[in-house]
């Protein structure tokens, strides 16, 4: 956007504002921008059209910088009431020597020159009816330019017939800054809307509302996304005695020995309140407030010191304008100037905030009266702000940690069901097995018809699915091993290093597959030989719940934990699991990608402190 001085000089061939709401006969005839036969009709600057609601405030930005605040209320029609139905707006700009020449907008005043450094058309009209700008209710109008001059006043501008412009009534612009809806004002890091627009859609929203993307700016004062992925339980368990994350203690297995495979949770980064990684949200939650409403902190003029103000990552920077909203813009601009010439980070911002003392810029009318209500108020709020972030924080933490233990209830009675699954084939192998301290089976009464064996099932068609589950059954020990997988395709027993596992030799099993895409189940099944066939292919059909109850069905009599159906139960329980984990893994990566623009010098060198006095 054009830098823009709220004290420009501004030159309008605008009858608008000529028009007094209390006359009972209008005189449009100045509205006009161009007339029928203006020799400079086919040059004159195009017209920009933008429709708004009269209920609102409304900002319209023209396609060269203008910017027209149009507050709630600023228009009355013919009968001189407040139009609050949509409103149609012109706006023309011509704001370099080409655009005003092919315009024919010279710059003469009752026959003597002016020099010029704007123009702009601007008209309002609603369901075809001309509208006049409530008196009592202005629109305030910012042209861009690259310098302040002084002396600067606007005019009112008449065209002819001819296409001649006359410019009268000359008004002195206002020293004063003004201020306009704090909703209009753009308080957000750099990129940071575009961050969440491409975020979307992002748990019940589908776009980012303003609502949205403010609350999560805010929140990121309190956290950087991390919590929302910690204590997490495992969804990949198998029997501990395959897995390379076995481990023994006090003659038992840990917990981490019946997991395939350990989450990685390296990589991330911790939350920091240091005051120079960046400019804390809770600070902008504060000021974002009716209460600051017509102080400085609600003008253009500071939206555009705070852009650089996030740059410094410096929390003294920013609140030395709060605490000094008593004071002249450009006075508050040297103090600025002052605290970045202690630190390092900032130093490369100094000269921005030289730039704007020499604007000379000063305050909000009744400045005074405003500060003097809010004094004691910004410390106060401040914390409690914090608080109440803190609180909102600990709530979403506290529901995902009773999920989590949810699911970690799950797991430990899964792992209880494949520690007697892995008991009970090892027991009937009847073999010398004292690993875990607590089962020595010594020798028995079946003979040693079993040992090591590879095992590898590939399943054709499995990348069609959501999630397909492998099993083989050893009919002759009545024993269920469900295979290991990373993609659905390939299956296998014991672990990635080494897939093979105790089995009995040259005896008939079975090989099973199921998959699930949605709600549909397919489903293919294979008899073998042990040892004969170390690897084969099974491609899954289109199946229904009960064909595949039907085909189970022989091996249901076994124990419990060597039921097919009841792993199936946990498998389905631990996908809803694991893509809960996705979802909150992708909203923690979400986040995470927002903080790092709201705290853009974490990692950088420090600063050296230097607090605003």
């Amino acid at each position: 956007m054009h830098r823009r001085i709220l004290w420009t000089f501004l030159v309008s061939f605008l009858l608008l504002t000529l028009i007094q709401c209390n006359n009972s006969t209008y005189s449009l005839t100045n509205t006009i921008k161009v007339h029928l036969n203006d020799p400079f009709k086919s040059t004159i600057v195009p017209s920009q059209s933008f429709d708004i609601d009269g209920k609102k405030d409304n900002v319209v930005e023209g396609e060269n910088g203008t910017v027209v605040v149009c507050p709630k209320g600023c228009f009355k029609n013919s009968k001189g009431e407040i139009v609050e139905n949509n409103i149609k707006i012109e706006l023309s700009e011509a704001l370099t020597l080409e655009e005003m020449l092919l315009s024919n907008l010279t710059t003469i005043s009752n026959g003597k020159p002016l020099e010029t450094d704007g123009m702009i058309y601007f008209n309002a009209t609603a369901n075809g009816e001309q509208l006049t700008i409530n008196k009592d209710n202005p629109i305030h109008i910012e042209i861009p330019t690259t310098e302040k001059k002084p002396g600067m006043m606007a005019y009112k501008g008449i065209r002819d017939e001819n296409g001649n412009m006359n410019w009268t009534g000359p008004k002195e612009l206002d020293k004063f800054l003004v201020s306009v809806d704090l909703d209009l004002l753009d308080f957000l890091p750099q990129g940071f809307q575009t961050e969440v627009n491409q975020g979307m859609p992002f748990k019940k929203y589908k776009t980012a509302t303003q609502d949205l993307t403010d609350s999560l700016y805010y929140s990121l004062s309190v956290s950087n996304g991390t919590e929302l992925t910690q204590g997490f339980s495992s969804t990949n368990y198998n029997e501990p005695y395959y897995n390379k994350n076995k481990n023994v203690v006090n003659g038992k297995y840990t917990k981490e020995s019946y997991e395939v495979s350990k989450k990685d949770t390296s990589g991330y980064e911790s939350s920091t309140n240091d005051s120079y990684c960046g400019i804390d949200p809770a600070i902008i939650k504060v000021i974002k407030s009716k209460k600051y409403q017509n102080t400085l902190i609600a003008t253009r003029e500071f939206e555009a010191r705070l852009k650089i103000i996030f740059k410094t990552c410096n929390n003294a920077v920013l609140e030395v304008y709060i605490n000094n909203l008593d004071k002249d813009l450009y006075e508050i601009d040297n103090m600025a100037v002052e605290i970045l010439s202690h630190e390092t980070i900032g130093t490369q911002y100094r000269q921005d905030f030289l730039n704007f003392a020499l604007q000379g810029l000063t305050n909000v009318r009744d400045a005074n009266k405003y500060s003097s209500l809010l004094k004691g108020y910004y410390e106060d709020r401040l914390s409690k702000v914090k608080a109440e972030l803190e609180n909102s924080k600990e709530k979403v933490l506290e529901s995902l940690n009773k999920k989590n233990e949810e699911a970690e209830k799950v797991a430990d009675k899964y792992k209880k069901l494949l520690w007697k699954r892995e008991k009970y084939r090892m027991e009937t192998y009847g073999f010398d097995w004292t690993e875990t301290g607590w089962i020595n089976v010594d020798n028995g009464t079946i003979p040693k018809d079993w040992g090591p064996q590879p095992l590898e099932i590939k399943v054709e068609n499995g990348k069609q699915f959501d999630r397909v589950y492998t099993y083989v059954v050893y009919t002759s020990i009545k024993s269920l091993y469900r295979l290991n997988t990373s993609d659905n395709v390939e299956f296998y027993v014991g672990n990635d290093e080494e897939k093979q596992m105790l089995m009995p030799k040259k005896k008939l099993a079975v090989g099973i597959a199921i998959g699930y895409k949605g709600e549909n189940v397919s489903f293919a099944i294979k008899e073998f030989e042990t040892g004969s066939e170390p690897k084969f292919n099974l491609k899954l059909s289109s199946s229904s719940l009960d064909k595949v109850k039907e085909a189970i069905r022989p091996y249901e009599k076994y124990s419990k934990e060597n039921r097919i159906s009841k792993d199936l139960e946990f498998m389905a329980i631990f996908y809803k699991e694991e893509q809960r984990q996705k979802e909150l893994q992708k909203e923690s990566e979400f986040i995470m990608g927002l903080w790092r623009i709201a705290y853009p010098c974490c990692g950088k060198v420090d600063s050296v402190k230097y607090e605003a006095k």
